[in-house]
């Protein structure tokens, strides 16, 4: 069994000893790797049936299940000031530091997964528990680290207290830690969330708090090297790719280079052989331009073994300042001393001074995986064929218009993982100036067997413009193009993908037909496309250019039951709760600044609310909703939830589908009062005069009201007067339960639905009559829809082709789910939670991903990435849209799979003034997706969180 240590006077250290030798380490750890997690940890599963593991010498349990166990070591020889640790509020217990288990997906074992320790280091790798087991490698230093003066240097942090909350582990939670720190003159809070290891990586969320007790000056050579103020830090041991060291190893190496992507939009990336001891790693380095910074351990061997690939990911980079990534790497011979540290530094005031009592925040995830972080290889991303990847020969050209003053010129840069193909161009101040780049196929190549085209692109955060992709096909006429304008999207600065249907792709010459037997030639330009795009001087770049076939894809022959946990459903609840205000509305956005109440929100909040049976909760905003019901019977897209003014006096069919389906499950099922009806019979006169029926009695006529709009909203075609699939399957879900006598106008729709929007060759819904653009809500929403029909296996095609065009990854690769629309463009957690809750395939391992991301105290964000752009808007702001539907992807709706007449019964004995509420027939459904997030174009709202339809180019 071999000593792995670590060494606590890191980089920073081993440079102050280059520079200045009078060092001065001020540090709560003795200066020597030390280390006590060891490489294979000794695991004893004591029956074929149970999962329930040993302590190793020294350690005890503080908390074991089928899943998880959780090791307090109470010490160790290189950590002589322990931590406090109590788990659920009990009693504390001295640890040096934890080790934590879970296990495994795929093998049988629960192996070790994480250590932290009183020191602030912490140690991931994946979840994977093969023979012989998977050796932990680089180490992650909790921050933040500093230079007080030039000479002395804290480097990490001792921690003296760590809190575990264990309540959400079961089943499919995360475990919630709150730690206590200090490190010089800084107190620090972390607040840390642990996600379900998976296999193939095992991440940890940080929140990080800090608050100076004394000022601090920090010198000004450290800033300029980059180490003044260290937000979090990498620890790895390099000594050579395959040569021996100390000890008789060989290969010794945990890591062997390091790479981010810098603000000149470019990957930056060092191999630690080609750094000369004792040396920064970064020669001139540049800050980032995207979120992550990874230490790679590229080959598969090592003197441990195939040690993890670590990365680490901020949540979001600051609008105020830069943050550049450095490092150091020392000489040594013994490869039980880390040598290599890697690290993010706030180039901003914190690397200047503080004033006593200043605090500041960083949020991030820290990550381990087997394999350099490569997104879309490890999501399944690139089916199908690849035509152009640009390591090898290749015929791209720049083209412009030389009647416009453009600029246009292509190069070969180090793109995410390999060489990508940028345009560098200026599109100056004229509206549709254009810069392309464009590739020859010759001979032309046959995509007959294709249907989705594909490929990998980034843009530039400065030049919001707008992108037309197309594909050139040749007959016996000539050549012709056929493509897509996609408009101001191209200031989405971090890699990405986009897929686009063939049928999506317009033709420029009226009444010819796309002939993909004959490609000749594939363009992607970037267009000043009206006063919205910004013009001006910008960069693309593109990579892995290919096809794939969607409509071959399988699909599962039964739906997939995402696993509830209660205990997070109840907390999104309460989070939606507190967000109802005096007037019975409930804000949709935490963080925005007005009192803002999207009328789709309001519906999802009261079902959530009569699922929970908060019945307070559900009159009050039942009442909001009556009384903010406009004289016609539809309601406006938005309203101040103080003073109930309109925000968006739009009125948008599908909010009013929402608004009378929201009721109708109020009235179905919220309605439940047995107590109340019973003592009503007693007194018809007493029971006219109560408040529960006077609120009943209003939300069964505003029901009725809004569905009586939504009736004069149809056309003799029996479709909605507006061409729009989302809307028209909202008013489906309004009609088939707002009561019988609107049966009718159900079918008109249902049909409208089978006729003019669905597409049975390719097995989804499109966008509308003629519009192939993918949306994620008209394949949930419409497989809610179509199981309710009976039309199940079409339900699944519909998941099935949303799973396979609008899946992508974070910016920072620390969580995955879907867009709602193609793009895709950023993470839409509402629209994901939409998926799982409608049974897609793979719906457990999305519900991971939600789970990972909601807060302690129930919130989920729309998303994890910024953007604007595409007909999209996706925030970081916690809202009642992507909360709820978590809410519905743990606890099943919202939609009802089968038929019921709503929205009030009169039981046997029932005076007429009396409300008696009506059981559902089947519960509730998977469900389907709007947003206030995003919205499916072409909408006829821009308001924040609903999409339009992308106009073309």
């Amino acid at each position: 069994m071999k000593r792995i240590s670590i060494l606590f006077a890191l980089a920073g250290l081993l440079l102050a000893v280059v520079f200045v030798p009078d060092v001065t380490i001020a540090r709560p750890a003795p200066l020597v790797r030390s280390s006590p997690v060891v490489a294979s940890p000794s695991i004893v599963v004591s029956s074929a049936h149970s999962m329930l593991v040993s302590p190793q010498h020294g350690c005890s349990f503080l908390y074991q299940d089928g899943a998880w166990a959780i090791e307090r070591c109470a010490s160790d020889p290189a950590v002589p000031t322990p931590m406090t640790v109590s788990v659920d509020g009990g009693t504390s217990s001295s640890a040096a530091l934890l080790r934590i288990y879970h296990k495994s997906q795929t093998y049988p074992g629960k192996p070790q997964v994480a250590a932290i320790y009183a020191s602030g280091f912490v140690r991931l790798k994946q979840n994977a528990d093969p023979s012989p087991p998977v050796p932990f490698g680089s180490s992650f230093v909790l921050g933040p680290a500093y230079w007080s003066d030039v000479s002395t240097y804290h480097h990490n942090p001792q921690i003296t207290s760590l809190n575990l909350n264990t309540r959400r582990l079961q089943p499919n939670g995360s475990l919630h830690m709150q730690a206590y720190a200090t490190n010089g003159a800084f107190t620090i809070t972390y607040n840390i969330t642990m996600p379900p290891p998976r296999d193939d990586q095992t991440r940890l969320h940080v929140v990080q708090t800090y608050t100076t007790t004394t000022n601090v000056s920090i010198p000004a050579i450290r800033r300029t090297e980059k180490q003044g103020f260290k937000l979090v830090q990498i620890s790895s041991m390099f000594i050579n790719e395959s040569g021996a060291c100390a000890g008789g190893f060989v290969a010794c190496h945990d890591s062997d280079a390091a790479r981010y992507m810098a603000s000149n939009l470019e990957r930056h990336q060092v191999a630690f052989s080609s750094v000369a001891p004792s040396r920064f790693v970064f020669t001139n380095p540049l800050p980032l331009s995207s979120t992550w910074l990874d230490a790679l351990h590229t080959d598969d061997v090592s003197w441990q073994g195939n040690t993890p690939n670590v990365r680490i990911a901020l949540d979001a980079l600051p609008n105020d300042r830069t943050i550049t990534p450095q490092g150091w790497i020392n000489a040594t011979a013994d490869p039980n001393d880390d040598n290599v540290g890697l690290w993010l530094h706030d180039d901003g005031t914190a690397s200047e001074s503080w004033a006593a009592g200043r605090s500041a925040q960083v949020s991030y995830w820290l990550l381990a995986q087997d394999n350099p972080p490569d997104p879309w290889n490890d999501l399944g991303l690139r089916n199908g064929v690849t035509l152009l990847n640009f390591e090898g020969a290749y015929q791209c050209y720049p083209v412009r218009d030389e009647r416009q003053s453009t600029v246009a010129a292509l190069r070969p840069i180090a793109g995410y993982t390999d060489t990508a193909l940028q345009l560098d161009y200026n599109l100056g101040t004229g509206n549709h100036n254009w810069a392309q780049i464009r590739c020859d196929f010759n001979p032309p190549i046959d995509l007959s067997s294709y249907d989705h085209l594909r490929f990998e692109w980034r843009g530039d955060p400065n030049a919001a413009n707008s992108m037309e992709v197309g594909l050139i096909t040749r007959d016996a006429t000539g050549d012709h193009i056929f493509a897509r304008g996609y408009h101001h999207v191209t200031h989405r600065g971090w890699w990405g993908h986009l897929i686009i249907p063939f049928q999506f792709l317009e033709g420029w010459t009226p009444g010819r037909m796309f002939n993909p037997a004959q490609v000749v030639a594939v363009f992607i330009s970037v267009v000043k496309d009206g006063a919205n795009d910004s013009g001006g001087s910008g960069r693309l770049a593109i990579d892995n250019l290919g096809a794939f076939n969607v409509a071959r894809r399988p699909v599962l022959s039964a739906f997939e039951r995402a696993t509830s946990n209660k205990i997070a459903a109840r907390a999104a609840a309460d989070w939606i709760a507190t967000q109802q205000t005096r007037t019975g509305l409930v804000k949709s956005w935490q963080e925005e600044g007005a009192c803002v109440a999207h009328t789709y929100d309001q519906a999802l909040a009261l079902i959530v609310f009569v699922k929970e049976k908060r019945r307070a909760e559900a009159d009050a905003l039942a009442r909001a909703l009556v009384s903010t019901q406009n004289a016609d019977g539809s309601w406006y897209k938005s309203r101040n939830c103080e003073t109930l003014d309109p925000v968006d006096s739009n009125k948008w069919e599908g909010d009013i589908a929402w608004a009378v389906y929201g009721l109708s499950l109020y009235l179905a099922l919220g309605g439940d009062r047995p107590d109340v009806c019973t003592t009503m019979q007693k007194d018809v006169h007493q029971r006219a005069e109560t408040a529960i029926n006077r609120t009943l009695a209003d939300a069964r006529r505003a029901m009725q009201k809004g569905a009586d709009y939504l009736r004069t909203r149809i056309g003799a075609d029996g479709c909605l007067v507006i061409d729009h699939t989302e809307g028209t399957i909202d008013a489906w879900w309004a009609f088939q339960f707002a009561g019988p006598e609107y049966q009718d106008e159900a079918n008109r729709i249902r049909n409208c639905l089978l006729t003019y929007y669905w597409d049975d060759a390719m097995g989804r819904f499109k966008g509308g009559r003629n519009w192939w653009q993918p949306f994620l809500d008209n394949q949930t929403w419409g497989a809610a829809f179509l199981r309710s029909i009976g039309e199940s296996a079409k339900a699944r095609r519909a998941l099935s082709y949303a799973r396979a065009t609008l899946v992508l990854p974070a910016q920072g690769a620390q969580a995955f789910g879907f867009d709602g629309q193609g793009g895709p463009w950023a993470i839409w957690n509402e629209g994901t939670g939409q998926y799982i809750a409608a049974g897609g395939e793979g719906a457990n391992r999305f519900l991971g991903e939600l789970i990972a991301q909601q807060e302690p105290n129930g919130a989920l964000s729309s998303s994890l990435d910024e953007y604007a752009g595409g007909g999209v808007w996706t925030t970081r702001w916690h809202g009642v849209a992507p909360t709820a539907w978590l809410y519905f992807a743990l606890q099943g709706g919202p939609f009802l799979l089968h038929k019921i007449y709503l929205p009030l019964i009169l039981k046997p004995g029932c005076p007429t003034l009396c409300i008696c509420p009506l059981a559902p027939a089947d519960g509730f459904s998977p469900g389907r997706f709007a947003r206030s997030s995003q919205r499916l174009s072409p909408a006829p709202s821009d308001r924040p969180g609903r999409s339009v339809k992308a106009k073309a180019v």
